[in-house]
């Protein structure tokens, strides 16, 4: 008889038992902050790296990319394929610029101009009758004809006691470079529209040539005018003249 009673009174104790822990498992699957969803953490969690949206009941998680790219880097070297037609000039600087602006990139080149001061004592200089000058220009592909285009303008206001080496006049036909050497085509104004002269001549040459061979793939220069050599009735220029020849000839 005890141990009926006993039995059933342990039935009982494990029937309380079980419906207390039914009530706690209710109440812990009712209270988001005991147990928290999977999905729903996601969905509380997502702000700069995630943007969270849902469709039909789901959770779909896309990237967002925060990758500043406002600001550009221009990388110049030895391998840039694009920008070596003529190589690269002095210098190549990339100027500063404002966060999220594009960042403008120059090169600084040297453009030689007729030197009054030394032309009116009749005295060469390290040069000989022409200085150069530096300029900031933008980057190009094309930066040996662009230089070029440079000299035809002639020098700057700023410019002091710099004169023209070519008549503004003058149009280049063609350009190109075979075996470091600029060959540069230029329109009759180069002859007609000359002032001439022997030292005209000379100043035209260092000038050219001076300012052509900067560039490390350039040693030399030959000068024709509508494809035959120039010829200004004090010199014939039909072989390419070096950059070293003419130091030489000035020392």
């Amino acid at each position: 008889m005890m141990k009926s009673m006993y039995r059933i009174w342990l039935w009982l104790l494990l029937l309380v038992i079980l419906f207390l822990t039914s009530c706690n498992l209710t109440e812990l699957m009712k209270n988001p902050e005991l147990n928290p969803n999977p999905t729903d953490a996601l969905v509380g969690q997502a702000s700069d790296d995630l943007d969270v949206t849902e469709n039909g009941g789901d959770v779909i998680l896309e990237s967002v990319d925060n990758t500043n790219s406002g600001i550009e880097m221009l990388v110049l070297g030895e391998e840039s394929e694009e920008l070596s037609e003529d190589s690269i000039p002095v210098g190549a600087i990339s100027s500063p610029s404002a966060i999220g602006e594009k960042p403008e990139a120059f090169w600084t080149i040297k453009l030689f101009f007729a030197d009054r001061d030394l032309v009116a004592e009749d005295k060469p200089g390290p040069y000989g009758f022409v200085t150069p000058t530096m300029r900031e220009v933008p980057v190009t592909s094309g930066i040996l004809k662009y230089t070029l285009n440079e000299l035809i303008k002639g020098p700057l206001s700023g410019e002091k006691n710099l004169g023209s080496v070519l008549p503004p006049t003058v149009k280049m036909n063609r350009l190109s470079i075979q075996d470091k050497v600029a060959i540069i085509d230029f329109s009759k104004a180069l002859l007609t529209d000359h002032p001439g002269g022997t030292l005209g001549g000379s100043i035209t040459v260092q000038a050219l040539v001076f300012t052509a061979s900067q560039f490390d793939s350039i040693d030399g220069v030959l000068l024709t005018v509508e494809g035959e050599p120039w010829d200004d009735g004090h010199f014939v220029w039909d072989t390419p003249i070096y950059e070293k020849d003419l130091l030489n000839n000035i020392e």
